[in-house]
């Protein structure tokens, strides 16, 4: 029972490598950002995302929020935002096609 219920997370959450960095950074809020893609899209379409969101709000029908305290990390960097399309509810980094912003610091 218990490979089974391995089984199923592992199957329910990407695996890291799943995950793709986009080369460079953006600049956001006049930081210097990196964009990690979760899953569904480019890097050239997210960056163009963050670009809009930057300006004032993402390019429909995408979503993003900024996060706050206590951050998240991932490889030791801050999670500024996450971005995300396709879905209706809950957590935005599940959604089908989904990205976030990393402090690139």
């Amino acid at each position: 029972m218990h490979v089974l219920a391995a089984l199923v997370l592992a199957l329910a959450s990407p695996a890291a490598t799943d995950r793709t960095t986009c080369a460079g950074t953006v600049s956001f809020a006049r930081t210097k950002t990196i964009v990690l893609v979760l899953r569904g899209t480019s890097c050239a379409e997210a960056k163009r995302v963050v670009r809009a969101y930057d300006r004032g709000s993402p390019a429909r029908p995408w979503v993003c929020f900024l996060t706050h305290a206590p951050f998240t990390r991932i490889d030791g960097k801050i999670v500024g935002f996450s971005c995300a399309r396709g879905g209706m509810r809950g957590d935005i980094r599940k959604w089908p096609h989904a990205f976030l912003g990393l402090v690139a610091k």
